[in-house]
């Protein structure tokens, strides 16, 4: 597994985690509400995944597209071993890397996507050459989003999300977002509407309640510091986007009630 706070040049594509897996029962691995995209591409052996509530028998050949903010379950099937690749985009500073409403199991040609995966954790064990490493990372990219079906992000969303997450506190309008990323109003709409399936002040709040989230889980601060933090004037009102949000009051998240630690599925 690589990680991008070792390897910070996968934060360009942008991924969090990428690996390959084997696995042997008991494994399974349950990520509630999850706050990474993830796709995984069985390479040998069975697996299980859940689709619409239903275990979903998973075999070489199959990709599993499970987007952002949903529930992703998976568990190798009978004993083992059952080999995955897989990657986590980072979707807490750019858009979404899957578009979909839920996760998918495809038919999909993944061996471009596994090789690349393949060659470059063995570059980063061994001389893990920085222009190397930029290559490889720029290729899975690319191989990671055909097999999602969706385009790189627009440079101009990148840049403007990145300066909306530097200050969330401010009142941001879409008039001022479209003028800080160099577009018109009705262009900006077009945009997030093709990247987020959502609007410009949709995708601030989205940013603002994932900041929200992780103050919540990672810090002790008051609600009225964390509501002051992400642009809301009242506790009142930030509870109830939160509760929108988060399907929970901030206080029972903080406890635990929704969206756990996201962990990667480490290799054996």
């Amino acid at each position: 597994m690589l990680d991008s706070a070792q390897f910070p040049v996968l934060r360009k594509a942008p991924f969090i985690w990428i690996g390959t897996s084997e696995v042997r029962a008991p494994y399974r691995m349950v990520r509630l509400r999850s706050v990474h995209s993830h796709i995984v591409a069985s390479v040998a052996g069975r697996g299980r995944t859940l689709i619409d509530g239903r275990a979903v028998p998973w075999r070489p050949g199959q990709v599993l597209l499970a987007p952002v903010g949903q529930h992703h379950a998976f568990e190798v099937d009978g004993a083992g071993p059952w080999m995955i690749a897989w990657v986590f985009f980072d979707d807490t500073e750019a858009a979404p890397a899957l578009r979909g409403k839920r996760p998918e199991l495809i038919e999909a040609d993944a061996s471009d996507f596994i090789a690349t995966l393949q060659i470059i954790t063995r570059e980063a064990a061994g001389a893990a050459q920085p222009s190397m490493m930029e290559s490889l990372v720029s290729i899975l990219d690319t191989a990671a989003r055909r097999l999602a079906g969706s385009e790189v992000v627009d440079q101009r969303l990148w840049q403007l999300w990145e300066k909306v997450d530097c200050d969330l506190a401010h009142d941001w309008t879409v008039a001022e977002l479209a003028r800080h990323a160099c577009v018109s109003s009705e262009h900006l709409r077009r945009l997030c509407q093709r990247c987020h399936q959502s609007s410009p002040m949709e995708h601030v709040t989205e940013l603002r309640m994932r900041r929200a989230g992780t103050l919540l889980r990672a810090s002790s601060a008051k609600l009225e510091v964390i509501a002051e933090n992400v642009g809301y004037g009242s506790v009142y009102s930030f509870s109830v986007a939160f509760r929108r949000w988060s399907g929970v009051p901030p206080g029972a998240f903080r406890q635990g009630g929704s969206q756990p630690t996201v962990k990667a599925p480490a290799p054996e």
